[in-house]
């Protein structure tokens, strides 16, 4: 029992620093939007907040995988909570929406780096046989941050103002930071001859591992590319929340935040649940089908008219997505080496970030011109085809992996 807790004493406290941030986003995401859409009344500023992080992951997709590969993670993890901590801090003090772009696009810098330096570090912390555990764990705190962060937010916002709530994220980066700061040095040292090249080289040649990785995994590659498809679809969908809540379904600020956080209660739910039978469950199974019941819930909430059938389709959404997003996570870390992770992770975010841009742009234009109700309606039948695509194949090929011996690489190899 001791050395069980043992070898959970530096993943616990990863998780809790993680979960103490996640605390802090969602009362930030709640507060940031509903502040922005106060101030401006524009659908198309509060779009502008969803395509600042995809902008700066364009930026830094080429090169922060080498630099993250190649350094401690936990250093650049506490730099960059640091640096989001103090740059949230000062949004309160702006008045102009550029101002408050600029200091966003630098916060989304930092976050550039720190998702995937958190990805690599995680690998290198727990043991793989413990990896889908921990995403399950993971998820209850992410879960538990999704219902708390919005009802803190919402009553922030009703008894004290927008800034309050903005700076209890400031808080919950900085405390983040320090518990970072116990966790150990954790560090794989990269090809010596890489590290001898010049830095234009070094990108290069990283750009060359990441193809040939690709090219030689294929069913990691269409199973990412579908599933980031369709979570950029989602964020697309959540840019649009607050307008099609207030305009389509007639709620109130608060009644909003409610609705986050009975969209965490599903997630909780869903999380605890996968918690108790996480070795039992197969992670194809978890990424497909998760996303076809997720998307379920979406087309729900499409269509809803009242705060009771939104709340539903949130409730199922919120379920399954957590099955979803930690088989997903999960089959991520255990597919790529654990010193190629950054690289491999920063690279392909650039799709995913390109992706974004366009389709937040896009969902921002035709929510002006069709109205956001038939842009939601429209992208929610998407994403529940994409998902059945996506159960099709992860399904199929566990079958197959099951049944046969693959005559090339096996579906077992990749994951």
């Amino acid at each position: 029992m001791r050395g069980s807790l043992r070898e959970w004493k530096a993943p616990g406290l990863l998780l809790g620093a993680v979960g103490i941030s996640y605390i802090g986003d969602f009362i930030y995401l709640v507060a940031l939007n509903l502040f922005i859409f106060a101030k401006t009344d524009s659908v198309a500023a509060v779009a502008g907040l969803w395509i600042i992080g995809p902008i700066a992951g364009i930026i830094t997709g080429f090169w922060s995988g080498s630099i993250i590969d190649r350094l401690y993670k936990k250093h650049i993890m506490i730099l960059m909570d640091v640096l989001r901590g103090c740059f949230v801090a000062v949004i309160p003090l702006m008045s102009e929406l550029w101002s408050i772009y600029a200091v966003l696009f630098i916060i989304s810098l930092c976050s550039s780096f720190f998702r995937p330096a958190s990805t690599a570090y995680t690998v290198q912390l727990v043991p793989k046989e413990n990896l889908l555990r921990y995403n399950s764990l993971s998820s209850i705190l992410t879960t538990g941050s999704l219902v708390l962060g919005p009802a803190i937010a919402g009553a922030l916002i009703q008894f004290s103002s927008y800034q309050v709530a903005i700076w209890c994220n400031a808080v919950s980066f900085l405390i983040s930071g320090v518990m970072i700061f116990f966790l150990p040095n954790l560090h794989i040292r990269s090809d010596s001859t890489v590290e001898k090249s010049k830095y234009i080289k070094i990108i290069l040649d990283d750009l060359r591992m990441v193809l040939h990785f690709l090219k030689k995994h294929r069913y990691f590659l269409a199973v990412y590319l579908l599933f980031q498809f369709i979570m950029t679809l989602a964020i697309a969908l959540d840019s649009q929340e607050v307008v099609f809540t207030q305009k389509v379904i007639g709620l109130t600020e608060s009644q909003f935040s409610l609705l986050m956080s009975i969209t965490g209660a599903g997630y909780l739910i869903g999380s605890i649940l996968m918690s108790m039978v996480a070795k039992k469950m197969t992670i194809p199974y978890m990424i497909g089908f998760g996303t076809s019941l997720f998307s379920a819930g979406y087309v729900i909430y499409s269509f809803s008219t009242t705060f009771l059938v939104a709340s539903i389709g949130f409730i199922i959404l919120g379920f399954f997505s957590s099955f979803a997003n930690t088989g997903f996570q999960t089959f991520f870390q255990t597919s790529i080496p654990s010193h190629q992770i950054g690289r491999i992770g920063t690279t392909l975010s650039l799709f995913q970030s390109s992706m974004l841009i366009v389709t937040i742009l896009l969902a921002g234009l035709l929510s002006e011109v069709y109205g956001v109700k038939y842009l939601v309606i429209g992208t929610t039948l998407i994403i529940a085809l994409i998902a059945a695509l996506l159960c099709a194949l992860t399904t199929i090929s566990h079958l197959k992996e099951k049944g046969s011996i693959p005559s090339t690489v096996t579906v077992k190899e990749e994951i």
